[in-house]
């Protein structure tokens, strides 16, 4: 059977879903401010991006699913989609991105951040 995947992924739009848990002593208004600082950082380089990330806090809808776990407290998450694969080296490398990461890090119990490319039946 021959394989969905297009021969060329690095030029197909980047999808990135970020999700981040702060730590417990970490306020609300420093949490705002990292929240703020990120979407800034996404709007100063919009050349990059297809459009500013959307998202927000979870929904904490209940599951009633068999053997389906829901993860708890995060506290924010988005979706913003890079340009191209490019585009989102490009992001991951400037010095504002990894500066604001240095920042932010230390305030983080947990981070997930998944990157995709769109393929026919989710790439299988």
């Amino acid at each position: 059977m021959a394989s969905s995947t297009p021969s060329n992924t690095t030029s197909l739009p980047v999808t990135r879903v970020a999700c981040f848990k702060f730590h417990p002593n970490v306020t609300d208004a420093q949490k705002a401010g990292r929240t703020s600082a990120f979407l800034d950082l996404y709007a100063s380089h919009q050349e990059l991006i297809l459009g500013l990330p959307k998202g927000g806090r979870p929904l904490n809808t209940p599951l009633d699913l068999t053997n389906v776990k829901r993860e708890k407290g995060w506290d924010t998450g988005f979706v913003v989609v890079f340009k191209d694969d490019a585009a989102r080296k490009e992001f991951d490398t400037d010095a504002g991105h990894d500066r604001l990461k240095n920042e932010t890090d230390p305030l983080l119990e947990q981070v997930f951040v998944y990157d995709f490319v769109e393929q026919t039946n989710l790439g299988w």
